[in-house]
This record gives structure tokens, C-alpha cells and sequence, in this order.
């Protein structure tokens, strides 16, 4: 098969890239972006006779059409931003190709949709795919993602969920601020209301509330927890039944400090004067702050004793019932700068985690066990489907640990 990889050459598409070419049923992988020459920069490093480059101006929606049209891939992965989700999407629809995207948010195509009605418009071109044969897989990170993989396996296990409580949680030593996610997607996720479901709807809460103290397992601890921005709520509650609360909440001892940067109202994204010059603080900060590093430059910070270690931690927290009774369960899973960098070095924590999340989803496209058409989330998956992607994810260094509550027969 062939795959186009849009946003190739980034911090999670280039997980994708060098994975994919190992697949023996991965025949082209086309790493595209708009900046050719990192895409050959990193085919140079990569050293893959099945890896080529393509540029390609995702901000052109006629680049994007011809891109997809010329590539004639039998997949398109849009690991670049939500953004250019739509224009991929229908390009993928137009053309009939098999499409993939690791999240859910705003688009340049729908001005100001919100995200459950961005959410519709990409359920639209459901019967596009199906009659197509095809399938848009959605939200195939880290999380959305993984986290979703979790709550679709319990509905499977349970015969009611009511409950999900997901926390993601990182914790980076380093001498140096170093951004383990893009700062521009981060910070407009900070300071946009996050969505909860509750009382059969969804309703937003302020920015950086909910706090509490989460206790993940080792070698994390007890970590501060807020409501964070994230599409989780907004897919699960349209896809699992019996639903009564979704939350998602960021955490880790880099949050208080983000946090206080908003509540000065550093994080604004609304022109002030100073000093009789007006300055968008969000934009100062912003370039301020270091974009994410490559595969390369992790490599010298790790050599150099810039990055020391980072721990990232997903846990999902979920209530519900089987045969008449309460269950509580948690599934989580932990992975370290070390042992990324023993799968794939170069990569930080949090780059390997969205990378690999996504490209297991890939995998089992490409080896034909994904056969359910159409515009799917992980929820909308088929129980068998599910269970292939957790085995998957194990056999990449991704290890979910799962604890039970059940309550005496």
C-alpha cells in the first residue's frame, strides 16, 4: 500500500514516517509538508528506499486536492494540524482514498464551528467513504485516541458506561525549557473553555478549573489536575450510550505554572497597550516559547544533558455496571523518555506516545484488519477492531495496565 503522511516530517509524523517504512506491506510512504526541505532532510536521515518527499501547501486547498489526486495513496494521514482536517477529508472523499487524522478541532473550512459541529460536518461524508469502501478513521492519537480506545474496550466488557474521567499527565526534567507538544495547538487548547458532559449535554467550564490532586502511579505520584480543552467529551458522548459524565483534565507540575500565566492574563489572546505600543501577550509568549524539537535536536539535548527525562501517563477513570452491579475500573498507561528512545531514538515521550498511537491505527488498515467503513472514531470501532489495536500498542512499547473494582458475587 501506498500512505501519504501530510506533516511528515514533525514531531508525531515523523514517528509515523519511520514506522511505517518497517511495515512490509507499506510499498511508498510519501512524507509531505510544506517545507521540502525538511521532508528531504529527514528522508536523508532516515535512510528508506520506500521513504519519498512532497511538497505540499496545506493552507491551498487546490495543493491538497492535487496532492491527494497525484499521490495516489490508498491512505492520507493528516498528522500536521486539526486545522486541514475538512480539505483532507473531502480530497480523500473525492478521490477515494482511505483517510486518517490524530484529533479533533477547529477548521479553517468551517469558520468558527464549533467542535461538535465540526464533529457533524465530518460525519457527513459518512456514506461518501462507505460507498466508497473506505474508511476515515478520526481523533487516532494519543488522546483523543488511546483514551477512546479505553472507553470503547470497557462498553465492550460493561453492559452500561456512565462515567469517563480521563487524565494526562506529564513530567519533564530538563535544564532548559523544552516543548514536548506544539506551543500554538497547546495554548489555544489553555485558553479555550473546556467541555464537559453532564445532564445529557455538553456545557463548557472556565479554563483551569476542577482543580484536584490525581494520584498516578509510579514513578509519577500525586500531580495537580484541571479541566483542559479536548474533544474527547464531544465524541464519546455521540458515540456510547448510557453516558452521564465525561470529563478530561491536563495535569502534572507544569500546570500550576501555566495556570498562573493565565490568570495575569499572559495567555490572552486580545491586544493591550503598552507603553503605547499594542502587543497580543498569547503572541509575545508564544515567541518566546521553543518550538518542538526534531528527532535530531532531541538527540543532542539527550547527548548534552538539556533533556534529562520525561514521563507521560494517560489514566482513565471509568464507572459503570455489569450484571445489575457497580464497576469502577482504570486503565493507564506510562511511558518514559528512555524507553522511547529505545524504540525509536530521537523521539521524546509525548512524540512517540501520538505518533505510535496513530500509527497503529495505520498498521491495521494497511494489514486489511480495520474493515469497518465509513467516518469512524475509536468508539464506533467493532469490539475485535479494539482488541487488535491494545495488542498492537503492546507489541510497540505502549502497555495499558487495567484495575477493576468489582464487587463481591
Amino acid at each position: 500500500m501506498k500512505i501519504l503522511v501530510l506533516g511528515g516530517y514533525g514531531a508525531q509524523g515523523s514517528v509515523m514516517c519511520a514506522e511505517l517504512v518497517k511495515h512490509p506491506k507499506a510499498s511508498e510512504v510519501i512524507c509531505a509538508g510544506r517545507k521540502l526541505e525538511k521532508a528531504n532532510a529527514f528522508k536523508d536521515k532516515l535512510k528508506s528506499e520506500k521513504l519519498s518527499t512532497r511538497q505540499v501547501d496545506l493552507n491551498s486547498v487546490n495543493d491538497v486536492r492535487k496532492a491527494v489526486k497525484d499521490a495516489d495513496a490508498d491512505v492520507v494521514i493528516n498528522a500536521a494540524s486539526y486545522i486541514y482536517d475538512l480539505r483532507i477529508m473531502k480530497a480523500c472523499a473525492e478521490t477515494g482514498a482511505s483517510y486518517q487524522d490524530l484529533a479533533l478541532g477547529p477548521c479553517i473550512d468551517a469558520p468558527g464551528a464549533s467542535v461538535p459541529k465540526v464533529l457533524e460536518i465530518k460525519l457527513k461524508l459518512d456514506e461518501k467513504f462507505k460507498k466508497n469502501g473506505k474508511v476515515a478513521l478520526i481523533a487516532t492519537g494519543m488522546d483523543p485516541g488511546i483514551t477512546d480506545i479505553f472507553a470503547g474496550y470497557a462498553a465492550d466488557k460493561l453492559d452500561h458506561v456512565y462515567e469517563v474521567r480521563m487524565k494526562d499527565c506529564g513530567v519533564t526534567k530538563s535544564s532548559e525549557p523544552i516543548s514536548t507538544w506544539a506551543p500554538n495547538l497547546l495554548w489555544y487548547d489553555m485558553i479555550q473553555e473546556p467541555y464537559v458532559y453532564e445532564g445529557k449535554k455538553l456545557k463548557k467550564v472556565p479554563p483551569f478549573s476542577g482543580e484536584e490532586t490525581y494520584a498516578f502511579p509510579d514513578p509519577i505520584g500525586p500531580q495537580p489536575c484541571y479541566h483542559h480543552f479536548h474533544e474527547e467529551p464531544v465524541i464519546m458522548s455521540r458515540f456510547l450510550k448510557d453516558l452521564r459524565y465525561v470529563e478530561f483534565k491536563m495535569c502534572g507540575p507544569g500546570m500550576p505554572f501555566a495556570k498562573a500565566l493565565y490568570d495575569y492574563g499572559l495567555a490572552k489572546n486580545e491586544p493591550v497597550t503598552v507603553k503605547s505600543v499594542k502587543v497580543v501577550p498569547l503572541d509575545l509568549f508564544l515567541a518566546l516559547t521553543p518550538p518542538t524539537p526534531t528527532m535530531e535536536e532531541v538527540k543532542k539535548m539527550i547527548k548534552e544533558g538539556k533533556l534529562q527525562d520525561e514521563i507521560t501517563c494517560l489514566a482513565v477513570d471509568i464507572k459503570g455496571e455489569e450484571k445489575g452491579k457497580e464497576v469502577d475500573y482504570t486503565f493507564y498507561t506510562v511511558l518514559s523518555l528512555k524507553e522511547a528512545n529505545k524504540r525509536m531514538p530521537g523521539t521524546t515521550a509525548t512524540s512517540y506516545f501520538v505518533g505510535i498511537g496513530g500509527e497503529v491505527f495505520s498498521e491495521l488498515l494497511i494489514e486489511g484488519k480495520i474493515r469497518t467503513k465509513g467516518v469512524v472514531p475509536a468508539e464506533a470501532l467493532t469490539p475485535r477492531e479494539r482488541v487488535a489495536l491494545i495488542h498492537k500498542l503492546a507489541d510497540k512499547g505502549i502497555k495499558i495496565c487495567e484495575l477493576s473494582k468489582k464487587p463481591l458475587p
